[in-house]
């Protein structure tokens, strides 16, 4: 379904305050919101070409150089400049929840197939690497914070993990990569089943133009180094939760860090990760602070291996 956004909506979802969307539409023509009795609205194109602009403004070009460009001028652009804005992107706006209050109702009614077609919807209109700093990482707070106060159910963060994985899956399918592409390996230890972050963190690694092998939560050391040793992956990504950080947590990522051939790195994210690599034995082994270090280390390892500066 296509989406009317009031310019109000229109900043939260861009990122853009209302003096720069107005500036942006009167003075540089850089897109057109129809206008009702309720004021300006946005479409969803607009809304995309938005993001496209402040991703060119961003990377360092003036507005008035990128306002006339169209859609796929932007497109290539934004692919050029990539890792370079995701390294200086702030971190997700809590404000920008009324803005996914549509999905927020849908995830609280169990409306499987209305959860499905908006985080679909969002994905298609925001691109990977927004979707998931303003739908996902919000709503992995939003969650956590559900949880916590006892509004949030097993069954909806199931729900919710359920279309996150068909929406990846879609992402992957949708991949244009070449042979010579990194591989990253996402999954999470035994009795870690929390798996919002690595299904974030692989979104990005899509955009990134990585090659994603997405093995879900809950896994065994002994299967994470058997599939490492048949896909031979740059790096293996492990997500932990403060509250899994166990001995026995310890124990899998001690083995994983020791037993991993050593080409390939070990990278460990989410709030247990610092507590879950102490006294490591590996030399390339990164604790993750957030998502947003994640892209940096993306971009560190494919300059690493194109031999270009990381920007």
């Amino acid at each position: 379904m296509s989406g009317q956004y009031p310019i109000r909506a229109a900043s939260r979802l861009t990122g853009l305050g209302l003096d720069t969307l107005r500036a942006w539409e009167r003075r540089y023509k850089a897109v057109t919101p129809v206008r009702t009795e309720r004021g300006r609205l946005y479409g969803d194109a607009e809304i995309r070409r938005l993001l496209l602009l402040r991703r060119a403004v961003e990377s360092g070009y003036a507005i008035g150089q990128v306002a006339s460009r169209s859609d796929a001028e932007l497109e290539e652009l934004s692919r050029a400049f990539l890792p370079s804005v995701s390294q200086n992107r702030p971190q997700s706006d809590p404000e920008a929840l009324p803005a996914l209050q549509p999905l927020i109702d849908s995830i609280h009614s169990y409306d499987y197939a209305a959860v499905n077609e908006e985080l679909g919807r969002l994905a298609l209109l925001l691109g990977p690497t927004d979707f998931v700093h303003t739908v996902v990482l919000p709503l992995m707070r939003l969650a956590g914070d559900n949880w916590a106060s006892g509004t949030f159910h097993i069954a909806q963060e199931h729900m919710l993990s359920a279309c996150m994985r068909n929406l990846l899956g879609g992402l992957v399918r949708l991949q244009r990569t070449g042979n010579g592409a990194l591989k990253i390996l996402l999954t999470t230890p035994p009795g870690e089943l929390h798996e919002f972050g690595i299904l974030a963190a692989a979104m990005l690694a899509v955009a990134h133009e990585f090659q994603v092998a997405y093995l879900g939560p809950n896994l065994p050391a002994r299967e994470i180094l058997n599939a490492s040793e048949k896909s031979v992956p740059n790096a293996v990504v492990l997500g932990i939760m403060e509250t899994n950080a166990t001995p026995a947590i310890r124990d899998d990522v001690h083995r994983l860090s020791s037993e991993l051939l050593p080409a390939i790195e070990l990278w460990v994210g989410g709030s247990g990760a610092a507590g879950a690599v102490d006294h490591s034995p590996r030399g390339n082994i990164f604790v993750l602070e957030d998502m947003i270090d994640f892209e940096r280390h993306l971009a560190r390892l494919r300059a690493s291996h194109s031999k270009e500066p990381i920007r």
